[in-house]
């Protein structure tokens, strides 16, 4: 049973770490327990493939052989993820080599379940360490449960049953042991406490093993024809799964960015608005010459400006994601919308800092909607103003690119790192997430601008700027 969690590691496969490299430890550091395991199971192999050979197995037995082999490796190649189950996702190989130990014995159960992994992993790629681990631990565990399954007396459908049960349980115990055994080693820590955890959290998944296994052996004591009837419900439910797993991490997603947003508006919120209160109290308590009057309504003019700017983002947020804005696309000046733009932002720039506009000759009007337009345009540059806190210079350049208007927006200031470029015209996605130098903001903006371009059909990108800071370019079609 193969299973992966985020809080069980001993539900995974073998997977080592060291501090030399993440995942590929040298194989001394699990030494006593790789070396043993991997000999343990070549001896089994070896005498699992003697005794399949000297027995002479019919065409149907080996038919039936290589079809739960086939099956096995479907089933560890797409582990299933069930909802509510600590370990994650499960694979479903366990039912088909158990099933071989059954019907067949200890040996095919021991080969089935080392081909099975080794045909996986390799497929994977992984590393030859944790091939050869996780190859001996199914073929061991493949054994155990075939000899297990035999101390099953009798050949009726109770006698079945308990064999099915028997050999999950042996196969279960032994890959739990040998997977605890493997990582207490790497880790050098208690072995009982992490083998607790890996029962805690896998006995649902081997709950839900060995209830299917029964139901395979049984069928396919009466006619491996009818046991193939299991494979269409196997099917559905791991689709069915598969898919109520991607709907629920969905909304956990959503509900992550419904608390993050939460959090970061009334950030944003509290600080212009205890600003403006605390103004407007001094303007009422107070008697003020007309400079400090001049001064708080200031204040109070660009914290409530600021306010303004924060809920238009939040509702522009709502309108492109309900899709509840159709746009309205016509033949618009290029140069007059930008300059519109720069002109309102000359007006808030700090005293270290200037915007320029600059423009090629002869532009031809660019198909866009005048509105959604401008909100791009207003929301780089805000970006550009926010980001650039040691000052510095800000250009909006417009030139034709082939059968496209390209507006960019470059600045001086902070820069965006590589491994972010791509995630930040997410929503709710900053670069000072916690505030450490002190910039905030919804992570609405850039979102913002990439919907309303898409939708003007145009695209939008960002790159580093010569010499420091960085560029936000979109184009729109000429019209």
């Amino acid at each position: 049973m193969r299973t992966e969690s985020a809080t069980a590691a001993t539900t995974r496969r073998y997977r080592p770490r060291s501090g030399a490299r993440e995942g590929r430890p040298p194989l001394r550091a699990t030494s006593r327990a790789v070396f043993p395991v991997v000999v343990a199971a070549v001896i089994v192999l070896g005498f699992a493939i003697a005794e399949l050979v000297l027995q002479g197995r019919s065409a149907h037995e080996l038919g039936g052989i290589v079809a739960l082999l086939a099956a096995a490796i479907v089933a560890e190649a797409f582990p299933v993820p069930i909802e509510g189950v600590a370990a994650g996702r499960t694979s479903l190989a366990t039912i088909f080599i158990v099933g071989a130990a059954v019907e067949y014995g200890w040996a095919p159960a021991a080969i089935v379940g080392f081909g099975t992994m080794l045909t996986v992993e390799l497929g994977s790629r992984r590393g030859p360490d944790r091939i050869a681990y996780n190859a001996s631990l199914y073929t061991l565990a493949g054994g155990a449960a075939g000899v297990a399954a035999a101390l099953s007396s009798g050949n009726g459908l109770a006698a079945t049953a308990a064999a099915a049960v028997l050999g999950s349980t042996t196969f279960y115990l032994v890959d739990i042991v040998l997977l605890t055994w493997v990582i207490t080693q790497s880790r050098s820590q208690p072995f009982v406490p992490w083998f607790r955890r890996a029962v805690v959290s896998t006995a649902a998944p081997f709950a839900v093993m060995t209830s299917l296994t029964v139901i395979l052996v049984v069928l396919w004591s009466r006619s491996p024809f009818v046991a193939v009837a299991l494979v269409g419900p196997l099917v559905v439910i791991a689709l069915y799964q598969r898919r109520v797993h991607r709907v629920l991490e969905s909304l956990r997603e959503l509900d992550r960015l419904k608390n993050e947003f939460i959090a970061v508006v009334s950030h944003e919120l509290r600080t212009p608005i205890t600003s403006v209160y605390g103004a407007a109290v001094t303007l009422e308590q107070t008697k003020l010459d007309a400079e400090r009057r001049e001064s708080l309504l200031g204040v109070i003019y660009r914290e409530s400006a600021r306010l303004v700017r924060l809920v238009d983002q939040v509702l522009w947020a709502s309108r492109v994601e309900t899709a509840r804005i159709e746009p309205n696309i016509q033949a618009c000046d290029a140069e007059e919308l930008a300059a519109a733009v720069v002109k309102a932002a000359q007006t808030y720039l700090p005293a270290n800092l200037s915007v320029d506009l600059r423009t090629q000759e002869s532009l031809p009007p660019v198909a866009a909607d005048p509105e959604k337009a401008n909100q791009v345009l207003v929301n780089l540059v805000e970006n550009a103003v926010k980001y650039s806190p040691n000052g510095g210079r800000i250009e909006v350049d417009i030139t034709r690119v082939d059968g496209y208007v390209r507006f960019a927006v470059s600045d001086e200031g902070l820069g965006i790192p590589e491994e972010d470029r791509d995630r930040i015209f997410d929503k709710f996605q900053r670069l000072d997430p916690e505030l450490a130098r002190g910039i905030g903001g919804t992570g609405l903006g850039l979102f913002i601008c990439r919907e309303l371009v898409a939708q003007m059909d145009g695209s939008i990108m960002v790159a580093p700027r010569e010499g420091g800071g960085s560029m936000f370019t979109f184009d729109l079609p000429v019209a």
